[in-house]
């Protein structure tokens, strides 16, 4: 009973925390470039690239519920490879939200300049695939050209999407493997973290550049590390107490 607590609670603050994390920055970014890209480009970019990611999501899902179907698996280990596999994807993460931490608090890196770059960088992309229009219109008309609706001119919102929704879909999608219950608790937590997201942005999304990017690293690192040793560990146990898997 309290392994599935355990691990009901860690699933929903590993979905919390990753799209939180990783939400909060293509939040930003897509706010950042609304007036360049126009608001129908990014808003069709974030939404293909989240739809991406939710397919992302269920494929994972769906690999590691197979994983604990490989023949000669028993019931007492069937579930070491989703533990074993789920432990490594949340704890290499933990890593990369704990250097984020250490580069960020420590090395005097900028969050807000990290992110003006990713910007400008998005603006620049979509400008050099408009450049075969650019040679046939004058540059008024190009940036008025640049603003119209068109897919080619979501891809850069919708590639940098895509990029940040693989990374949570990857711990939702190793999270939700768990038990029965944990797609719930997956959903709950991303959807809380969804709702908080949507808040802050409606009121101002500048909020989301005040809190410390470090704090939010440096919690979601901790988050991360505590449940992919708790999963891992519980993976090695298993193997050593009933022998090879």
């Amino acid at each position: 009973m309290v392994l599935v607590t355990v691990t009901l609670i860690g699933a929903f603050l590993l979905a919390f925390k990753s799209v939180l994390v990783e939400g909060s920055e293509v939040a930003i970014l897509a706010f950042a470039t609304i007036r360049q890209l126009g608001k129908k480009n990014v808003l069709a970019g974030v939404g293909l690239g989240g739809l991406g990611s939710i397919g992302i999501f269920f494929v994972v899902r769906e690999l590691l519920v197979a994983s604990s179907m490989i023949p000669g698996l028993t019931t007492q280990t069937s579930e070491v490879p989703v533990d074993l596999i789920t432990g490594v994807i949340i704890l290499y993460f933990s890593y990369r939200f704990l250097r984020g931490f250490v580069k960020y608090y420590f090395g005097g890196k900028s969050f807000r300049a990290k992110m003006e770059k990713m910007s400008a960088e998005v603006i620049e992309e979509d400008r050099k695939k408009s450049a075969s229009v650019a040679k046939t219109i004058s540059g008024s008309e190009m940036e008025a050209q640049q603003l119209q609706f068109s897919f080619a001119n979501s891809l850069p919102v919708i590639s940098v999407t895509l990029t940040e929704g693989f990374e949570a879909s990857l711990v939702l999608g190793a999270a939700s493997s768990l038990t029965a219950q944990a797609p719930l608790y997956v959903l709950l937590g991303a959807i809380v973290s969804l709702v908080v997201l949507i808040g802050v942005c409606t009121v101002s999304y500048d909020y989301l550049m005040r809190v410390p990017r470090w704090l939010l690293d440096l919690i979601a690192g901790v988050v991360l590390l505590s449940f992919g040793s708790y999963f891992l560990g519980s993976g090695l146990y298993v193997v050593l107490t009933h022998g090879s898997v």
